[in-house]
């Protein structure tokens, strides 16, 4: 930024002494006295001002500002639309195994010979199996959803740790990067690891900054009561 600042200011005397000349010049104009040739030659804009100043806007639009925070909240985005995205994909895959309630309710009711046979006869008429292909497709979502939400709560508690950004954005200065320039970031919650990278020889791993806030598997359960089976 500061080599577009001198390029920008060199241009901008240039402008500013031409103004100054131009007001002097017009008033010996409608005067006796003659100007010597060359006296706007100091105004002039050379080549190497003008490539000087727009090398420099291209080296700021080259280069990135964000900062840590604005990256992990970035990737919290990110881990958001993913989060959504499972959640449809798991109501999706819900709907399509929903013959399952059925089939539990006929067999729920079919306390009689005659209701099993029933069951039987419609079980025969309708086709009311579930394909392996269903299955993959809801269970992967489910570990979709447990994925992104993990990730999701975890970028964002980074952006907000000021220890957290403080320290990336160190590393990424004296390591000569821009912190948006990384090439992976990923999240480890069983050993509570972020580890960024840039290329394949510079990263930085941070752990143990969700140790506080980690909700755990029975918590949640507690919260949408589920008690085990």
């Amino acid at each position: 930024m500061s080599d577009l600042l001198a390029a920008a200011q060199a241009i901008e005397d240039q402008l500013s002494l031409a103004n100054n000349l131009s007001g002097s010049l017009h008033g010996y104009g409608h005067s006796t006295y003659v100007v010597e040739d060359g006296v706007t030659d100091a105004a002039l804009i050379d080549q190497t001002m003008v490539d000087a100043y727009n090398a420099a806007i291209d080296n700021v639009l080259a280069t990135s500002y964000l900062t840590a925070a604005d990256v992990l909240l970035d990737e919290h985005s990110v881990a958001i639309n993913n989060l959504h995205t499972a959640i449809n994909d798991l109501v999706e895959a819900t709907t399509v195994l929903a013959t399952v309630s059925v089939v539990a309710d006929m067999a729920a009711s079919a306390d009689t010979t005659q209701e099993q046979l029933q069951v039987q006869a419609a079980l025969a008429t309708t086709d009311m199996s579930i394909s392996e292909s269903d299955v993959d497709n809801y269970n992967a979502a489910l570990t979709d959803l447990n994925t992104y939400a993990t990730q999701a709560g975890a970028f964002l508690a980074a952006a907000n740790n000021q220890n957290v950004t403080a320290a990336i954005d160190s590393f990424a200065a004296a390591n000569n990067v821009a912190v948006s320039s990384y090439t992976a970031i990923s999240y480890t919650q069983g050993i509570d690891q972020m580890l960024i990278m840039w290329g394949s020889n510079t990263s930085i791993a941070l752990s143990g900054y969700n140790s506080g806030n980690t909700i755990t598997a029975d918590q949640i359960y507690n919260q949408v009561g589920f008690y085990g089976g």
